[in-house]
């Protein structure tokens, strides 16, 4: 019975990533949706079946369970318009799982306000956050759950709102050897309410599929969707040790979209505009990573993360 129920857990994941586009109308707190460490990043953000490190706090929190040694990770990213995003995780392996803690902040340069003549008047600031407190722990051979409850905020000029969410995960192994399914659910939560009107998070369905080849080769599968935006997503990653000390990394990043005033409400893919690219370093208990995602005319992103295990 047991075996059973094991393998009823992925499907139950499943079936909810295919609920119909239900919800309509976007969503607010959109900072959830920016990948989080540079290595998932370098790898098209195909780590929901990977989640081996402390990022797992931002991409399926069940992978805390596989950290066997406390870990100490910051991220800082340097985007587009002055926009800068940095994280700080922190997991502690334990004798009845694993605890992890996080927090992400996303800040901008002063915005200019002009009034109803267009002349300026002053700057104001905007700035989002977000706390969390996670939990993982494999419950049977080859299933790890997990989760996490988290604190957000968002300011804009005078105006703040706060809300909380909550995230779930699953890793469940198969009988092929080194392949692993993740799944997660994140941002579950009322919503953030801005004066009189409160939006939607962006609630996020994900699905992944992790292989570990031999000879240091790592594969991803993520398929992403956002019922509240109507978006589905779709990523895979590489990941190859070219020695012990030095990783390198490619992914891409796809979106699937509603075709605008189609009669038949097919999805098409867009234009390639997600690839992924990085390497990490690794010396002892230290770790250094990078990854580069551009975005056109508006430039490239780019990550740099540092983790400690101890």
């Amino acid at each position: 019975m047991r075996g059973h129920k094991v393998m009823l857990l992925p499907a139950a994941f499943l079936i909810a990533l295919l609920i119909p586009e239900a919800w309509a109308g976007g969503s607010t707190a959109s900072f959830l949706k920016i990948g989080v460490g540079a290595r998932p990043v370098g790898m098209g953000q195909a780590f929901v079946g990977i989640a081996d490190d402390v990022h797992a706090l931002a991409w399926n929190p069940a992978g805390l369970s596989r950290l066997s040694r406390r870990e100490l990770g910051a991220m800082h990213a340097e985007m587009f318009a002055d926009t800068r995003y940095d994280f700080v995780g922190y997991a502690q392996p334990m004798r009845a799982g694993t605890l992890g803690a996080q927090a992400s902040y996303l800040s901008q340069a002063a915005i200019e306000s002009r009034g109803a003549d267009r002349k300026a008047g002053g700057g104001f600031a905007a700035y989002d956050m977000a706390v969390g407190l996670g939990y993982g722990r494999m419950i049977w051979p080859h299933t790890r759950l997990g989760t996490q409850l988290k604190y957000l905020q968002s300011l804009i000029a005078d105006v703040s709102a706060q809300g909380w969410a909550v995230d779930f995960g699953a890793l469940q192994g198969t009988p092929i050897a080194g392949l692993d399914v993740g799944l997660a659910v994140q941002n579950l939560g009322p919503g953030l309410k801005f004066m009189d009107e409160r939006s939607p998070l962006p609630l996020t369905l994900a699905a992944g599929l992790g292989y570990r080849l031999s000879a240091g080769m790592l594969l991803a599968l993520d398929v992403r969707h956002l019922p509240h935006d109507r978006q589905t997503a779709v990523s895979v990653g590489s990941e190859y040790a070219v020695f012990s000390a030095m990783t390198l990394r490619a992914g891409y990043l796809g979106s699937l979209s509603r075709r605008a005033g189609g009669g038949s409400g097919a999805d098409y893919m867009d234009a390639l505009h997600g690839l992924g690219a990085g390497f990490g370093l690794r010396l002892r208990g230290y770790g250094l990573d990078y990854a580069m995602t551009p975005f056109g005319e508006l430039g490239n992103a780019q990550r740099v993360s540092l983790n400690l295990r101890f």
